[in-house]
Parts: C-alpha cells; sequence; structure tokens
C-alpha cells in the first residue's frame, strides 16, 4: 500500500510475530577505552588538552572549553579527595543489601571530573584524602569494578 493511501478497514492490516536475533557491543570508545586499559593495569589516567591544558577524569575525547580533540593521556593521582558521600542499601543489580554500601565522588588535583566508587575505611568524611585498592591484577577485566573501593589515606 503507497504512503499516500489511507487504511479505512482493520481488516486490512496484517502483522508478523517473529524475533530479530540481535548481536551488539558496547564500546566505551576512543577515550574511555584508554581510562579502562589504565585502570586494569593499576593505573588512573586523565585526558590533556593539548590546546588549553585542562585534565578530565574519566577523559573525553574533545575538550569541553575550547573543543579541541584530547589525544594525551597522563598518569593521576593515585591519591584523590572525596567531594561527596552517600550510602546505598542497593547494590549495582538493584539487590535490597543487609546492610548500607557508602559510595565516594572521588576528584584529582589538577583534574575536572572525578570518580564514583565504593568507599571504605574508618572516619571517611568529605574531603578526605583517598586511594583506590585495586582487585588482584589477575582478575582485572578493564572495568570499574576493577577499583574495589577508595579506602582513606
Amino acid at each position: 500500500m503507497p504512503i499516500n493511501e489511507r487504511i479505512t478497514n482493520t481488516e486490512e492490516l496484517r502483522a508478523w510475530t517473529d524475533k530479530i536475533p540481535l548481536r551488539y557491543e558496547y564500546t566505551a570508545g576512543v577515550a574511555g577505552e584508554r581510562f579502562l586499559r589504565g585502570i586494569k593495569d593499576g593505573k588512573l589516567l586523565a585526558g590533556r588538552c593539548a590546546k588549553c591544558g585542562k585534565k578530565y577524569v574519566p577523559p573525553k575525547s574533545y575538550c569541553v572549553d575550547c573543543f579541541a580533540p584530547i589525544g594525551d593521556y597522563e598518569q593521576i593521582g593515585p591519591r584523590g579527595t572525596v567531594a561527596a558521600l552517600t550510602e546505598s542499601w542497593v547494590d549495582f543489580q538493584g539487590r535490597r543489601l543487609k546492610a548500607p554500601v557508602l559510595f565516594a565522588f572521588v576528584v584529582f588535583k589538577g583534574a575536572v571530573g572525578g570518580i564514583i566508587q565504593k568507599a571504605g575505611g574508618k572516619g571517611l568524611k568529605i574531603g578526605s584524602a583517598v586511594e583506590p585498592k585495586f582487585v588482584p591484577p589477575s582478575v582485572r577485566t578493564g572495568s570499574l569494578a576493577d577499583i574495589e573501593c577508595f579506602v582513606a589515606v
């Protein structure tokens, strides 16, 4: 039926029920992949704009201020500062926990942005210095889960 024709009778409608097999892979992009490979190696990387010098964590592909492409990466930290804290009674799969988990937004000196991850240690508060505790190298997969938590220094 051409597009300029109108359907006036529902008997003319047809439906087909079937499955379309879809296979997809998500990519973190060039900057994200570089960041995650750094985490797998036990390093935190920032993307640095060659034009204005601004550093981004996690790295971006383009500078937000001057729109220059970012292709330079450098190691930052590992020491960061807790900028915000919150407790969660739910895990990443949405299951209720028996005890709350503490999450921190960790920022790094000289960089824009930061990392949200579990935090541990007594007396942790906003402004506390923290460092990442990585899972053992043999079980790292190149994801944020390779950082077990940030611990107070």
